[in-house]
């Protein structure tokens, strides 16, 4: 969690705001030496916590710790 914080999990692009995309996480993850897994991981990562953002702007978004637990 704290290299994703470190990185930032999210970018404006002048338009509107996104998740961090590869061109910026490429060259962080080579400059800190992480291998591809931790690499998918970031980026997987980056997207949740932009989708849950963006959920979080609506009033009757259920807070996902309240929302049911998915099977394993």
């Amino acid at each position: 969690m704290s290299v994703m914080m470190d990185l930032g999990p999210t970018r404006n692009n002048g338009m509107s705001e996104g998740p961090t995309d590869w061109d910026i996480i490429t060259p962080y993850v080579s400059a800190k030496g992480l291998d591809a897994d931790d690499t998918a991981i970031l980026a997987d990562m980056c997207k949740g916590y932009h989708r849950e953002r963006e959920a979080g702007v609506n009033a009757l978004c259920i807070a996902p710790v309240d929302r049911p637990k998915a099977s394993r």
